[in-house]
């Protein structure tokens, strides 16, 4: 009997996303799929995976960043391509994967609606919900343990209890900060904190609810819902009175127990919605 030891597990699980996407969302060989998820696979997102494969049957992906964590795989996928119409798209995704037995059993996502609402997909009034498993799941080692702890206390004082005079706690004062979408977004601990202190003050209620975290080595990533009310005044405008129910992914490499650089995927369209401008 061969035993797979933590590593081995995630390294081979890592392999098979990467062959997934080859096959499915490069090579687009879809006679395939039953190679890669069980055939009760659960998908916590069918409209918007069926929205993708009808409204772009071309969109092809290249994954970004992976992290492969005992039994998940959670990636930044960018999807390029061309609408019916002949109009371009670059659209940013994260992907979570829960695998068994060596295939997927489950899928959850975050993707950037705002992309594709502008590409004329009509979006409900409420994004359908996806449940959450949150927690580290299987061993990890103390400092993967310690880096997830890290990440979580920042949401929680933070981003929740609003203690941005906690943000050198968790944050290096020089860290270097990338979104998906724009090209260049201010780096180190004085932007951060002038940055949330404009959110906070526009969604006075601000609270972050961490669905899923994984932890390999130095790096974190987490999927994230952020709730609250534009009821505040901010500096391009004052307060619509809307809700703001808005998800992330956001990707941290941990360097001497701060956060040194950050990646995010942001799920803009219901940011837009609630009366913020969206990049």
């Amino acid at each position: 009997m061969t035993t797979v030891t933590p590593a081995g597990q995630r390294a081979r699980n890592a392999e098979l996303v990467r062959e997934l996407y080859g096959a499915l969302y490069r090579e687009r060989r879809f006679e395939e799929t039953d190679r890669f998820f069980h055939a009760d696979w659960v998908e916590h997102d069918p409209e918007g995976r069926r929205t993708r494969d009808r409204e772009f049957p071309e969109l092809r992906a290249d994954i970004d960043h992976l992290v492969a964590d005992n039994d998940r795989v959670m990636l930044f996928a960018r999807w390029t391509g061309r609408t019916r119409s002949g109009a371009d798209i670059r659209l940013h995704t994260a992907e979570l994967y829960r695998l068994r037995d060596g295939r997927v059993a489950e899928h959850w996502n975050v993707v950037d609606r705002d992309v594709l609402a502008a590409l004329g997909v009509d979006f409900g009034p409420e994004q359908p919900r996806q449940p959450a498993a949150p927690g580290l799941h299987g061993p990890h080692t103390d400092i993967e343990r310690a880096n997830a702890e890290l990440v979580l206390g920042a949401y929680r004082d933070v981003f929740s209890r609003h203690r941005l005079d906690l943000a050198g706690r968790y944050y290096h004062q020089d860290y270097r900060h990338h979104n998906m979408r724009a090209d260049a977004v201010p780096d180190g601990l004085d932007a951060f904190k002038a940055f949330f202190a404009d959110n906070i003050a526009a969604f006075p209620d601000l609270v972050t609810t961490v669905d899923h975290i994984v932890a390999v080595d130095d790096r974190v990533m987490v999927f994230v819902t952020w709730t609250g009310t534009l009821t505040g005044a901010w500096s391009g405008g004052g307060p619509s009175g809307l809700p703001l129910r808005m998800r992330t992914c956001d990707q941290f490499r941990i360097e001497r127990g701060k956060v040194a650089e950050h990646w995010e995927v942001v799920d803009y369209l219901d940011l837009g919605r609630a009366g913020l401008p969206t990049p």
